[in-house]
């Protein structure tokens, strides 16, 4: 394959917007899948000595699993826009952009695991506190809500879900 061939490829918008759809989920896949292994390590520990609290344990272990499935929904449109047609060279660009944007605050999930993990072993010490430990969970998450929604507004800027 020759250099301009290639470089076509490459700088087709549809291939752009495709990467940054790839890109967001794939980033924030590993920040969900290592923020779940801190917080399942530690979940399952306190499952085998508290079973009767599983539902509120498995609820403080799951968090960080939400900054996945946002880069899931900002991914599919931009797949969704991908089959309504052939992109402009801006809305390529523009979709990589929104999926690095949900697919790096996406890694906050590994931040996320942590606290997940210090509230689940906090829990099994004293279980009148769940809801107490979810809210420092929580406050990871709204770096993740940001990079969603800004994701979300780079996309309707760029005009990529229609309108």
């Amino acid at each position: 394959m020759e250099v301009g061939a290639l470089l076509d490829i490459v700088t087709n918008p549809n291939v752009l917007a495709a990467f940054g759809a790839a890109a967001g989920v794939s980033l924030a896949g590993i920040g969900a899948s290592t923020g779940l292994g801190i917080s399942g390590s530690t979940a399952a520990a306190l499952t085998a000595e508290q079973e009767r609290n599983f539902v509120k344990i498995l609820i403080l272990e799951f968090a960080p699993q939400t900054q996945v499935l946002y880069a899931f929904v900002v991914a599919t449109f931009i797949v969704y826009g991908i089959m309504g047609g052939q992109l402009t060279s801006q809305q390529g660009f523009m979709c990589v952009a929104a999926g690095m944007c949900v697919g790096i605050c996406g890694l906050t999930a590994i931040s996320q695991g942590r606290a997940a993990s210090a509230a689940v072993a906090a829990y099994g010490r004293n279980n009148n506190i769940p809801f107490k430990v979810l809210i420092y969970v929580v406050m990871c998450e709204i770096s993740a809500i940001l990079g969603f929604v800004m994701g979300l507004l780079i996309l309707i800027s760029a005009n990529v879900l229609g309108g």
